[in-house]
């Protein structure tokens, strides 16, 4: 994972698996950002092409994570298998979904 700032907001990359192994690391990373109050996060899924239940896990604690801390997370550029996996979870109502970086950086600024 990767994580840069661009206009303020915290950009996470993900990798090309999120799951059981990789689930527990996003949030204990989430987790490190959350300390700062307010964190506006993107989370670009642009390479991952694999979730399972525990990176669906990983993503929903991440989030709780956040909104404890008044933040909020985004996500944007989901591979196609990505997308398919939030919609059929019903996570696409819980998180916005952008189609690029751009969109979603501007979306914090609302």
């Amino acid at each position: 994972m990767r994580v840069v700032t661009k206009q303020g907001v915290t950009i996470l990359e993900t990798e090309q698996r999120l799951d059981s192994l990789v689930g527990p690391k996003l949030k204990e990373v989430v987790g490190d950002l959350a300390q700062s109050e307010g964190l506006q996060l993107i989370v670009d899924m642009k390479q991952t092409q694999f979730i399972d239940s525990s990176g669906v896990g990983g993503l929903l604690s991440s989030l709780k994570l956040v909104m404890k801390a008044h933040g909020d997370i985004k996500i944007a550029r989901p591979t196609p298998q990505a997308l398919t996996l939030l919609r059929l979870t019903r996570l696409h109502r819980v998180f916005q979904i952008y189609d690029n970086i751009e969109d979603a950086l501007k979306s914090f600024q609302k």
